[in-house]
């Protein structure tokens, strides 16, 4: 799908399904280039332990930047591939609807909420948690929100809709995230990256109808003050009749 892009955001052309959006690029390429440096150096581990989301590190050593920075350290070549190809999907078509700067936006809101309430979660793990994926599950269910009766291919040979694909990953998420088993993947950041992603999409959506909720609110003190100072004046005109009888 091809996307030209002007003052107002992406206005979609024509089929190209190999383009590829500004604010998708630019965090492929920011993961990509972090990767390969992390590779390259030989500090897999002081990187991992430094940048990764550690929540013991967090708690004791004040390491707050770590919920943002996981999200662009990666476990290996798979993990990487796995997660850019999602947000290249996925991504594309997000920021051609909403433009650049609100997807960028709601990706670092649920990469940095999802990791956040991962630390919260565990505070006492010493185990380095990295990945995009809290974001890139925040990415999928927006999606599910914006083309829910869209077909997909999982594996490239079952078509299945986005709004199905998107509740069995919860499903999946929150049962292994409530699981005993030991298991390397966080899957309560995917869980949380798909609940602050449903969460955003539910408020922007119902946006107006906050705001109506807000001004009737308003609309309602306002009158209660008022109703209140009328009675006020009327008690004191009252009590004012009674004592110039009196006098």
């Amino acid at each position: 799908m091809r996307y030209q892009y002007s003052s107002t955001g992406y206005k979609n052309n024509y089929s190209n399904p190999l383009n590829i959006t500004h604010g998708v690029k630019f965090l492929i390429l920011i993961n990509v280039i972090i990767f390969c440096l992390i590779e390259v150096s030989g500090q897999r581990n002081f990187c991992f332990k430094t940048f990764g989301l550690v929540p013991h590190s967090i708690l004791n050593e004040y390491k707050i930047w770590q919920t943002f920075t996981y999200m662009f350290i990666h476990g290996g070549l798979l993990h990487i591939v796995f997660n850019m190809f999602i947000l290249w999907i996925f991504g594309k078509d997000l920021e051609a609807q909403w433009g650049k700067n609100k997807f960028l936006i709601f990706y670092f809101f649920c990469g940095f909420g999802s990791g956040f309430i991962t630390f919260l979660f565990n505070v006492y793990s010493l185990v380095p948690i990295v990945g995009a994926s809290g974001a890139i599950y925040g990415l999928l269910v927006a999606y599910g929100f914006s083309y829910p009766n869209r077909i997909i291919y999982l594996y490239g040979l079952i078509p299945i809709s986005v709004k199905y694909l998107i509740l069995g990953l919860g499903c999946i998420s929150f049962f292994a995230s409530i699981s005993t088993t030991q298991s390397n993947i966080s899957h309560i950041t995917h869980l949380f990256g798909m609940i602050i992603g449903a969460l955003y999409m539910i408020i922007m959506r119902n946006k107006q109808v906050l705001r109506l909720w807000y001004l009737k609110f308003i609309t309602s003190s306002i009158q209660k003050q008022n109703t209140n100072k009328n009675e006020k004046e009327d008690i004191k005109k009252e009590m004012d009749r009674i004592l110039d009888k009196i006098n």
